[in-house]
């Protein structure tokens, strides 16, 4: 699920950073509290709202998320985190996103679409299915219109799905970057998601050749 708030006028931010969230009275609570850490899913041009999204884990605060009514008070603390895009247009970007770990790179490919950047940005999005892939749609509009993002997504388990499924379905290993990254050696990789996918997936960037340096990571991991 997506929420939206109305964003406060002094709140600037920059794509790919998080906040944390307050609910003063929440409905439900747990020993975590009434706070939580979430990547800002709208872009810095999206002036009236901030958005985030996540997944529904059935979390007190996530349960409280879901129910409260519109027009709820919240408290935003922040913008914090680095995980932003890099400054040269030389060097291409390549976002690497398992499940909710999407959300920094929504607003990161909304803000280069909006600027109309010359960096190519490449998003490789592996999920299980169409059903749970959030903001597909959006990254093939975004794809159609921009041409310098290429968005390639990677269904692994598209047979249980209820929609067909005509693209790739394997996990991303080093195999799968070299066929799909035009420029691997010269490109800063960003990966996102829960935590044993960042690690898989790091692993992957590493063996296909890529300097550490190189290499950024931010792991979701649920609540």
């Amino acid at each position: 699920m997506a929420f939206a708030f109305e964003r406060p006028a002094a709140f600037g931010f920059t794509a790919g950073q998080f906040l944390t969230l307050i609910l003063a009275n929440p409905p439900y609570n747990d020993a975590k509290g009434n706070r939580r850490t979430f990547s800002i899913a709208s872009p810095p041009q999206q002036t009236g709202r901030l958005q985030i999204a996540t997944r529904m884990t059935g979390s007190a605060l996530k349960r409280s998320l879901a129910e409260i009514s519109l027009g709820t008070s919240a408290e935003f603390v922040g913008p914090a985190g680095s995980f932003t895009l890099h400054k040269d247009n030389a060097m291409p970007a390549v976002f690497i996103a398992g499940g909710i770990g999407i959300t920094p790179f929504r607003s990161m490919i909304n803000d280069a679409f909006a600027r109309r950047l010359a960096q190519q940005i490449t998003l490789v999005y592996s999920n299980r299915n169409p059903e749970g892939t959030a903001f597909h749609k959006e990254f093939l509009e975004i794809a159609r219109a921009y041409v310098s993002f290429k968005y390639i997504p990677t269904m692994t388990e598209a047979e249980k799905s209820r929609q067909p499924w005509d693209g790739e379905r394997r996990f991303v290993d080093a195999d799968f970057l070299r066929q799909h990254v035009g420029d691997i050696m010269t490109s800063v990789f960003y990966i996102a998601g829960p935590p044993g996918m960042v690690a898989g997936i790091t692993k992957a960037v590493s063996l296909a050749g890529v300097d550490s340096t190189r290499i950024r990571a931010e792991q979701f991991d649920g609540y």
